[in-house]
């Protein structure tokens, strides 16, 4: 591991040691009733964890040079622009066609986009997806969705 590496890892072991004593200052609370640092507290042991791994092996497992040599080897530019893009359309769509429509929709894009498959499953999987999670998140969570111009049509 290069020295730069190293060096990055034990500011990560810092950034996680100040994160966890900042927001234990704060107050972590108890477990029955978490306090405002509980989340920044756990975040901080994580970081903590993952700094600590990344120096072990560096430290420990010689590094492959082949590794970061192919790293950014097989990467579909094109895909991932229209993955992101899609992205933005479900965003800005969202208010509009709500939340049925626009995920229905996304969802179809994704599964011809990504690995295209028959129409009939894409529409049965596109469809099934956005009314079970629906279902979790806005019935069994009480999450409320934009409904988009569906909610003067239909009336969930």
């Amino acid at each position: 591991m290069a020295v730069g590496d190293k060096l990055l890892g034990f500011l990560w072991v810092f950034l996680g040691v100040a994160l966890c004593w900042m927001s234990y200052q704060i107050g972590i609370g108890e477990a029955s009733s978490p306090g405002s640092g509980f989340i920044p507290f756990l975040t901080g042991c994580l970081l903590l964890f993952l700094a600590l791994i990344h120096l072990i092996k560096g430290f420990f497992i010689p590094l492959n040079p082949e590794w970061k040599k192919g790293f950014w080897e097989g990467i579909q530019w094109g895909k991932l622009a229209w993955v992101i893009s899609a992205l933005f359309a479900y965003l800005l769509l969202l208010p509009v066609l709500g939340y049925f429509g626009v995920t229905f929709l996304f969802l179809i894009f994704l599964a011809k986009l990504l690995e295209p498959q028959r129409w009939r499953d894409i529409l049965l999987i596109s469809a099934l997806s956005s009314v079970i999670s629906y279902i979790i998140f806005g019935y069994w969570l009480k999450c409320q969705f934009p409904m988009g111009y569906l909610s003067s049509i239909i009336k969930f």
